[in-house]
């Protein structure tokens, strides 16, 4: 494995003890923290990364980048709907919505010990389907992406940072961001749900460690401020996900302009009624792979309750007060998080 990526990283692999001390101990290749800032993800994301940082984009790409927990699936679902389904007739709207938008940060994810460090079988089967004389080594859902026709609705929860720096210039990137308490409780919850990654840590431990910036790729702010940051230029739309939740036909107004789809009034309310939090998860998410801690493949843990809290400012002050994390934060984690978050991004209100 290369010490320095394409992008300029240092790459640094961690200890067994830190790896066990960051709650997660069951990589085939270990996990890897890439410098300066820190980024912790499995010992096989430089590879990948180093694919993505040469890879072909096109012109009418679409690559939706968010940190993870963010609403990420339900804007895949929105603009996927928008170019290849407004009529809602398009029969491949039926196949899971992670095989028709590749997330191209998922490779590597295939690595734990539990799945043998291989792509799920609902993966490997595109990939035999679509990719014949391929090696999965250098990236199932990367060759995924490469066989997908255009225009392409990719995903990605990789930094800007580890982007080929000219990515904006070369394809539209639509940013989704959430409160940082929301997305602390769904990403332990989504941790606590995949079984193949054997997570061990408790939550209020888990939250304690966010703000410390130890955890597997929980670098919140750095993630969500380089973004910001970029937020002027013309190819990138930065979104938030509770003015998604307060008014979604605005947003859909702001992303049908952006993308250029040019869909009617009844249009985007079929949109917006086909991707609501409600209809998708009673359509669920047909993947049947054994990788969900769950009773039998018709319970649905993908979507959660679809909370959200008050609308942020454009001066991206963050709400700290109505979502759904005031169910799960104690007063003394709250004040904590609070200070962490003001502390952390002075604008914070």
């Amino acid at each position: 494995m290369s010490k320095q990526l394409l992008s300029g990283h240092e790459v640094e692999e961690l200890t067994k003890e830190e790896q066990k001390a960051i709650g997660f101990n069951n990589f085939v290749h270990g996990i890897v923290r890439l410098k300066p800032e820190g980024w912790v993800y499995p010992g096989t994301a430089p590879t990948f990364l180093d694919r993505i940082y040469n890879m072909e984009f096109r012109p009418d790409d679409v690559l939706i980048t968010t940190f993870p927990k963010s609403g990420t699936s339900w804007m895949q679902e929105i603009i996927w709907t928008m170019v290849h389904n407004p009529k809602l007739d398009n029969p491949k709207a039926q196949e899971s919505l992670w095989l028709r938008s590749p997330e191209i940060s998922l490779d590597m994810m295939f690595d734990p010990k539990t799945l043998g460090g291989k792509a799920p079988e609902s993966y490997q089967k595109k990939f035999r389907e679509r990719c014949p004389g391929k090696n999965e080594k250098e990236g199932v859902t990367l060759h995924l992406a490469d066989a997908e026709p255009s225009p392409r609705i990719l995903k990605s929860h990789y930094p800007f940072t580890l982007m080929p720096k000219d990515v904006l210039d070369r394809v539209k990137v639509v940013y989704v961001t959430r409160n940082p308490k929301d997305m602390a409780i769904s990403l332990f919850n989504n941790f606590k749900m995949f079984k193949v990654f054997e997570f061990e840590s408790e939550k209020e431990e888990y939250f304690k460690d966010i703000m410390t910036f130890q955890l597997f790729i929980v670098l919140y702010w750095p993630h969500v401020k380089e973004a910001w940051g970029k937020r002027h230029h013309p190819n990138l739309l930065f979104l938030f996900y509770e003015d998604m939740k307060a008014d979604i036909m605005k947003e859909l107004g702001r992303i049908n302009e952006f993308l250029g789809t040019g869909l009617s009034q009844e249009s985007l309310e079929n949109v917006a009624r086909h991707t609501s939090f409600s209809a998708m998860k009673s359509r669920g998410e047909p993947i049947t792979d054994q990788v969900f801690d769950k009773k039998d493949d018709n319970e649905v843990r993908f979507f959660r309750k679809g909370e959200h809290c008050r609308r942020h400012s454009p001066a991206i002050s963050v709400p700290l007060h109505d979502g759904d994390w005031k169910n799960h934060f104690s007063p003394e984690m709250q004040k904590e998080f609070d200070q962490w978050i003001k502390k952390t991004w002075p604008a914070a209100t």
